[in-house]
């Protein structure tokens, strides 16, 4: 399915919103741990452990599939860490630096005492282009008719992302939640109130877990601007 160009900016949006944290122009596994850091640095504390674990399962089954996906396509493959090394992840206090295995095979942890995680290529060390996305979105939209049609990672993801708005937990968010979601996450959003106001439809909707489900998937999947547009900011 060849998507317009209204399309084409969307889904870059998505792409360059909720996923590609470091802004390097590709997708890699150190961006979702941006992604938690960030989600837990805007909820300030109102998300418990056990949310972050099953947002950090929930983006690990992520990983998985758009690797896959994205490799499925011969046009746009997965490329792997030219260095075929290893991702070391230490602790502040310690500047560690770890080489991979000459077999670049087996996941490596280092000395508890010492913090760092080193994944190899063959867990974390892919990297995933925009092009590959797209071409992943193009077959994706090309018979997608409702939420449930959408990747089940992306499935998984939605309520993860409401809750990044839904700062206070109460299933609902107000005129200030929403605010500030768009001043912690950056959007360029010019008229907070006018934009919310298409959310709601003029306070007729509640912005819901069910109202974000359907304004993610107009943002995703419409040909035209529409009520979708609210989630980047911006009125239709």
């Amino acid at each position: 399915m060849e998507l317009n160009t209204f399309q084409k900016q969307k889904i870059k949006f998505t792409f360059d919103f909720f996923l590609d944290y470091n802004k390097d122009g590709a997708i890699q596994w150190d961006d979702f741990q941006e992604m938690i850091k960030r989600y837990k640095d805007v909820n300030k504390g109102s998300l418990s452990d056990a949310d972050y674990k099953l947002m950090l399962a929930s983006l690990e089954d992520e990983w998985k599939d758009l690797k896959a996906l994205a490799h499925a396509n011969e046009d746009h493959p997965v490329h792997a860490n030219e260095d075929h090394g290893a991702r070391v992840h230490a602790n502040e206090d310690h500047g560690a630096r770890v080489y991979a295995n000459e077999d670049h095979g087996a996941r490596v942890y280092a000395n508890e005492d010492h913090g760092a995680r080193v994944h190899a290529n063959e867990d974390h060390g892919a990297s995933v282009s925009f092009d590959a996305y797209l071409a992943m979105w193009e077959k994706t939209l090309a018979t997608c008719k409702s939420v449930s049609d959408l990747p089940t990672w992306c499935q998984k993801m939605i309520p993860i992302l409401f809750k990044g708005m839904d700062v206070s937990g109460d299933g609902i968010v107000d005129l200030e939640e929403f605010g500030n979601y768009c001043k912690n996450f950056q959007l360029d959003c010019e008229d907070v109130p006018a934009v919310y106001d298409v959310i709601t439809d003029g306070g007729k909707v509640t912005f819901d877990m069910n109202r974000y489900k359907e304004l993610y998937f107009r943002l995703l999947t419409s040909p035209s601007a529409d009520a979708g547009n609210a989630l980047m900011g911006k009125k239709p």
